[in-house]
């Protein structure tokens, strides 16, 4: 075949080209230019799919509350937030049917802003178990926050309901009623309270403060020294009483006491600067996650599983060595364990750098009570009531010890007399006629138990001491 009566066409034929003209490494590089191709181009398209599936699972699934928080965080607060999250999550994977669990994710929800959040974990507590006070009361402090006073008033009300013998849920009622100008339905929560719990401050206080409004002066007077006589540094008991000694004519009384308010205040205030100058936000988170902590150890140990509330527990005082609610529960887990050298030791230092405090001082005696270390419960105890002296908690926790080992019975009559005069509540006259009845005295033993009985007549156990007193006398 002559080349010359080729067309110039017939050269882009590549099959009719002469096989010398091409050569492997040709073809090679030919089939490796598409297989790159496709291959970036798979790469290309399964970045895509990538990319959709995530903002479809975003959309889909955002990030739980405490981490929205986080991502705004400082680092240090960042990594508390994320580790209070994953214990919050935890718990309620762990114990999905447990009110408990879903109050502590509630807790840290409304303590870090996701008050909505927080809402319907109470709400899932509520329907887990119906007689669930602490969920109602939670309810009731964030209606308070949102300003609906009639629907907080409510909540406080059921939770008062289901814990008649708290002393926290009718002052908080009341204070709603208050704000809500519901003064005469407020007194009655208060007086109703005071019946149960005549030494509570914060009810006399506030009785105190709505009687001069209600123009009941006297009775005003009463409450309001009382308070003051307790705790000189109830700053609002001052002015409240100032104001009734003046409708009373008792006018050089009166400027004392306003005086006295006005000094305080500006101490207070003063105060709330400094604190204000001085807090940072990661102590308050380390305390929020440890009391978290605290709550989650409880549910663990509630169910048996000691050794997860230890380390539980552990975590917590990590974090905020402060929280006294923890050594004496840990030391409680060493004693049940039978490690009592250990949990000795550390009530002991634990009682030492809290000798100011009374729930310290208590909280220590009742572990070392329960496991009958007498002289560090007795300790505790003395210490209890030389702090608070016109208290009545120390009197009938060291007379209860007492009657408990078998010990002391005249001691232990003495005692619960003083708790009682100073505290004429149904439960101490409860511990009055025991100890009046193991120290021989069995007709004060019977008018004691006739009194812990009126007070409270539909306690069961005061009505079967009393029914008891009655055939052996």
């Amino acid at each position: 075949m002559r080349l010359a009566s080729r067309k110039p066409s017939d050269w882009c034929n590549p099959e009719e080209l002469p096989k010398a003209d091409v050569v492997p490494e040709q073809q090679s590089a030919r089939r490796s230019f598409w297989v790159r191709k496709r291959f970036w181009a798979a790469c290309a398209a399964l970045l895509l799919i990538g990319v959709l599936f995530r903002l479809v699972w975003d959309w889909t699934h955002p990030p739980s509350p405490l981490l929205q928080v986080a991502a705004d965080a400082a680092p240090e607060v960042a990594e508390l937030l994320r580790e209070a999250d994953q214990l919050a999550q935890d718990t309620v994977a762990i114990f999905p049917d447990d009110p408990y669990a879903w109050d502590v994710m509630g807790q840290l929800l409304g303590r870090f802003g996701k008050t909505e959040d927080a809402t319907q974990c109470w709400e899932k507590a509520l329907q887990l178990d119906p007689n669930f006070a602490v969920g109602y009361q939670s309810l009731g402090n964030l209606a308070l926050e949102r300003g609906e006073l009639k629907k907080a008033a409510e909540y406080y009300r059921k939770a008062w309901e289901l814990q008649r013998d708290s002393s926290v849920f009718p002052v908080q009622l009341a204070e709603v009623l208050i704000q809500d100008g519901q003064l005469e339905e407020a007194r009655q929560v208060l007086t109703e309270c005071l019946r149960r719990h005549p030494r509570s401050l914060p009810a006399r206080a506030l009785l105190g403060q709505i009687l001069v409004p209600l123009k009941d002066y006297s009775a005003a007077c009463e409450h309001l020294m009382y308070v003051i006589t307790a705790n000189p540094d109830y700053t609002n008991a001052y002015y409240p009483l100032s104001t009734a000694l003046s409708r009373l004519g008792h006018t050089e009384e009166s400027r004392k006491y306003l005086a006295r308010f006005q000094e305080m205040k500006r101490r207070d205030e003063q105060r709330h600067r400094t604190t204000l100058k001085t807090e940072t936000q990661l102590p308050a988170v380390r305390a929020a996650l440890a009391r978290a902590y605290l709550l989650v150890a409880k549910i663990y140990i509630a169910r048996g599983d000691i050794a997860t509330g230890e380390r539980l527990l552990k975590r917590g005082l990590e974090l905020n060595p402060d929280e006294e609610e923890i050594p004496p529960l840990l030391g409680w887990l060493y004693f049940k364990t039978g490690r009592e050298n250990e949990a000795a030791s550390l009530l002991h230092d634990y009682r030492q750098k809290h000798r100011d405090s009374l729930e310290a001082q208590m909280a220590t005696g009742k572990v070392f009570a329960e496991f009958k270390r007498f002289d560090e419960a007795e300790a505790a105890y003395r210490r209890a009531i030389e702090l608070t002296p016109l208290e009545a908690g120390g009197y009938a926790a060291l007379a209860s010890l007492y009657l408990t080992a078998g010990k002391r019975p005249f001691d232990a009559h003495v005692l619960a007399l003083r708790a009682a005069a100073r505290e004429p509540a149904p439960q101490f006259f409860f511990i009055l006629a025991i100890a009046a009845q193991r120290d021989g005295d069995s007709q004060a033993a019977l008018s004691a138990a006739q009194e812990a009985a009126r007070l409270d007549p539909t306690n069961d156990q005061y009505q079967r001491l009393l029914d008891s007193l009655r055939r052996t006398l």
